[in-house]
């Protein structure tokens, strides 16, 4: 009995010696690191981050494919003004192709300007477009206590930390917010 038990075990160790370890499929990381060197010297940015996303498979590692924190819009089209690119006040945070441009010197750091409309796009998030036609959505929910902007108001539009920006209405903590148009 012993011997019978002895036997399969054997048996079952040797056939899972046999099966192919994942690790011997991977590619060595000195290799993907040169490749994805070679991606970082493509300019134009879709093919360079698919270059990143279908090398690093290689490496054992899958790829997100999302940006944390941000839903992607119309299939990912860059958005434009009537003239075909967007000026004033954040341009750099609506997607376009100029917005990997670095920012001129000499850039603003905050605005007050006029509220021409706002609507509710959830509990605590609004879309507030300006009197120039600009139109900033809240990225992160407000409150209950938070009493939203008025139509004909002033708010003030101010840089943040790492690119963001943060609408103050009133007095109010400020909210973080993103420029859509």
């Amino acid at each position: 009995m012993i011997a019978h038990r002895a036997a399969l075990f054997l048996a079952g160790a040797t056939s899972l010696a046999l099966l192919p370890n994942p690790a011997a499929a991977q590619v060595d990381e000195s290799i993907v690191l040169n490749i994805l060197r070679n991606c970082a010297q493509i300019d134009e940015p879709n093919a360079r981050l698919a270059c990143y996303d279908n090398n690093i498979r290689a490496a054992g590692v899958e790829p997100r494919n999302t940006v944390p924190g941000r839903s992607v819009q119309g299939g990912g089209a860059p958005l434009s003004g009537a003239g075909g690119s967007v000026t004033g006040f954040g341009r750099e945070d609506v997607r376009t192709p100029d917005r990997f441009l670095p920012a001129p010197p000499g850039e603003l750091e905050e605005i007050t300007v006029r509220v021409s409309e706002i609507r509710s796009i959830g509990p605590g998030l609004w879309e507030v477009t300006l009197d120039d036609g600009a139109v900033w959505r809240y990225t992160d929910g407000a409150g209950p206590n938070y009493s939203p902007p008025r139509v004909g108001s002033e708010v003030e539009i101010m840089r943040g930390a790492i690119g963001s920006f943060l609408l103050r209405y009133r007095n109010q903590q400020p909210a973080r917010v993103e420029r859509i148009r």
